[in-house]
Order: structure tokens, then C-alpha cells, then sequence
């Protein structure tokens, strides 16, 4: 029985065309709800996609993903020296995210590469490590700068005098601005910070209390 002999010229176009179909695939995204997408050509920074839906880009375009959901960041209590030079523990807790208009810097302004790998190879979830750690570093430096700024009670100043016991208000007021200063390069706003605990250093603590009684 005979039979008929294909061309290779019909099975070079199909393999083709199921490339091209797996290339153009690949193009797909899905973005959820507080989720982003960066953008890049060869390297080159082409955009950011953060609406949620179901995109289609250049399959050769680079993508890296990265969340704005709301983080919460507990500061645990640390020893700083307060106006009068007397040593305090102080904490803060902490609530921030990325700005969605400043999703560049957080992928591009702050070296990720410690993570392993290069800069742009590195995971969404060690990234976000990166942040948190980076957020961690400045809300300790923020936390340091403003306690150092007033005394611990009116233990020795003015009645008036703003303190850290006082007068919460103010005092996280001023500490949110100072985070979002220096968080603001990393494209990071603060939500809310407030001191959460406070008290002398253990050191202290029993001589100051023996002043408070006393007076």
C-alpha cells in the first residue's frame, strides 16, 4: 500500500505558530486587588501596571510584582536616652504601605540584591523583606531622634514643657512626620505611628520612682 509523503514546509510552519501562540501567552497577567506590576524592556523601566484585571503585555517585557497592602510593623521597646539624658525604653508600632504612585522607588531605590542574586532577579516575597527591614532600620532612627527631643515626664522641666508621657498626641504626630521623611525615598507613606510602650530603664526606674514620690 503506497503512501503519501508530507512536506516539511507544513510542519515548520506549525511548530511556528505554536511558538508564536506560546510566546504571545505568556503576555498574560492577572492582577489582585492591591497588587502590582513594574515594568521593564531590557532593563529599562517602561511602566507600572497596579488596576486590578487581566492584562495583556509584550511577552518580552520583564515583570516584577509587588504588593501596596497595608503592613503593620511591631517596633520592639528600645534603651534611648530622652531629653535630660535619662535612659527610657520606648516602642512603636507601626502602619505602612507602598504608594502607589511610588511603586518605582520601592522596587528600584533600595537594594534588594543583599537577598541573594542580583537586584532584578530577586523574588517578590524577598523584597518585601528587604522593605521590612528597611522600615524596621528607619522607624529605630525615627523612634531614637524624637524621644531624644523631649524629656521622659515634667520630672525636672516646665509644667507646660511637652514630654513623651504626656503628651501622646503631639509627640506621634511629630514621629509619623519624621518616618514619612525618611521613609519617602523608598516610596513608603505611614499610615499611622504611635508610641506603644514606654517607661524608664530598668537601671533607673526604681530611683525615679523614689523622686516622683518624694516630690
Amino acid at each position: 500500500i503506497g503512501g503519501r509523503a508530507f512536506g516539511v514546509g507544513p510542519v515548520v510552519i506549525g511548530s511556528v505558530w505554536c511558538l508564536c501562540m506560546l510566546i504571545c501567552m505568556a503576555g498574560f497577567m492577572l492582577l489582585e486587588p492591591n497588587e502590582a506590576r513594574v515594568v521593564m524592556f531590557f532593563g529599562k523601566y517602561k511602566g507600572t501596571f497596579y488596576e486590578t484585571g487581566f492584562w495583556w503585555i509584550n511577552p518580552f517585557m520583564g515583570r516584577k510584582k509587588i504588593s501596596v497592602r497595608a503592613r503593620n510593623l511591631n517596633v520592639e521597646p528600645i534603651k534611648v536616652n530622652d531629653k535630660n539624658g535619662n535612659p527610657v525604653m520606648i516602642g512603636l508600632v507601626l502602619v505602612w504601605k507602598i504608594r502607589p504612585d511610588e511603586i518605582y522607588r520601592a522596587v528600584f531605590d533600595i537594594d534588594a540584591s543583599t537577598m541573594g542574586g542580583t537586584d532584578l532577579a530577586v523574588s517578590a516575597s524577598a523584597r518585601m523583606k528587604v522593605l521590612e527591614n528597611f522600615v524596621s532600620v528607619q522607624s529605630d532612627a525615627a523612634l531614637r531622634q524624637v524621644a531624644g527631643y523631649y524629656a521622659y515626664d515634667n520630672n525636672g522641666v516646665a509644667d507646660d514643657e511637652l514630654t513623651l508621657r504626656s503628651n501622646s498626641d503631639e509627640i506621634n504626630d511629630q514621629l509619623e512626620a519624621k518616618l514619612n521623611d525618611r521613609l519617602s525615598m523608598a516610596g513608603i507613606e505611614v499610615i499611622e505611628a504611635r508610641i506603644n510602650y514606654l517607661a524608664y530603664a530598668p537601671e533607673i526606674a526604681a530611683v525615679m520612682l523614689q523622686r516622683q514620690q518624694a516630690s
